[in-house]
């Protein structure tokens, strides 16, 4: 029997990161899994973070877990 552990995050479910932009969790992983490095180009990509920036926190927080 195989055990996959996965990170807490990965198990969320789907949910809205940045109001700002409407830009979802999973949008966030994608990017990031296709090549996305840091938070400006997360926010170039995808916008989070441009407008009101409460997301930030948040956005890096996701960055740095899925880049582990």
């Amino acid at each position: 029997m195989n055990l996959v552990v996965r990170s807490p995050l990965e198990q969320k479910p789907d949910y809205l990161v940045c109001t700002c932009a409407c830009v979802m969790y999973s949008e966030i992983v994608d990017a990031i899994r296709g090549g996305a490095k840091d938070l400006k180009s997360l926010s170039d990509e995808l916008l989070v973070g441009v407008g009101c920036s409460s997301c930030v926190a948040e956005v890096q927080q996701i960055l740095q877990e899925e880049l582990k």
